[in-house]
């Protein structure tokens, strides 16, 4: 684990200036995809720890004696995790989840751009879906990249010593999702809606175009979904 430093910082992005995001490098974005991102607001947190690595298959099956992931391979992300599932894990190694607002100031890196590195998309900087990634899935041709997940740690750690905070899989986080939460959220160490139906998934994955590995991008899933493009992390 590293441990992050406490601060304060805006989070959130303008739905007009992601959907601009998003239209850089794909065909067809919507503005409303982003709307639970508004409005900005300020947030300060205390100081935390959390893991460098996702959370791999070699340390998940050593705990829990199963390995659920359909890419298989000991330092790849573990996947196909429940979020109760990955609480668990983080229960019995003494740590929790983190919370939403901790995983993007951790994300960010204590940088303000689009990206944990800077404002443009950079394939070589994470393992997300560019516009070349459809093709090479259709003709199998992944000597230029992976064509799933990766080992962890295979790509530039951010400027707090964080691997694949962008990319590789989507990472479960403790709270859960209200599109509007934004609107009245606590300044101080927020932990998310008391209640809900879903959780939250965070960072974006192989699957997932550039847009969707924005230290600010939210997605939501059920507690209780399983993908193979979703793992986790654990805070402490």
């Amino acid at each position: 684990m590293v441990l992050i430093p406490g601060g304060e910082f805006t989070r959130g992005t303008l739905s007009k200036e992601a959907q601009k995001i998003c239209l850089k490098n794909n065909d067809h974005c919507k503005e409303k995809w982003f709307r639970d991102e508004e409005p900005l607001h300020r947030v300060k947190l205390d100081p935390f720890y959390l893991d460098i690595y996702e959370v791999t298959q070699k340390d998940y099956q050593r705990l829990l004696k199963k390995n659920p992931s359909d890419f298989k391979g000991p330092n790849l992300p573990v996947e196909n995790v429940t979020w109760f599932e990955a609480a668990d894990y983080c229960r019995k190694m003494g740590k929790r989840l983190p919370t939403e607002a901790e995983w993007e100031w951790a994300a960010r890196g204590g940088r303000k751009g689009t990206f944990s590195w800077g404002n443009e998309a950079e394939s070589h900087k994470a393992n997300f879906c560019d516009r070349s990634c459809e093709k090479r899935w259709k003709e199998k041709h992944f000597e230029d990249g992976y064509a799933y997940t990766a080992p962890v740690g295979s790509f530039p750690p951010n400027d707090y010593g964080l691997h694949d905070m962008a990319g590789n899989v989507y990472e479960w986080v403790g709270d859960w999702y209200d599109e509007d939460y934004y609107k009245n959220t606590p300044h101080e160490n927020p932990k998310g809606p008391e209640k809900g139906s879903r959780k939250i998934i965070r960072g974006g994955s192989w699957i997932n175009y550039s847009v969707g590995v924005r230290p600010s991008d939210r997605t939501e899933a059920k507690p209780s979904d399983t993908n193979n493009f979703v793992g986790f992390r654990c805070a402490r």
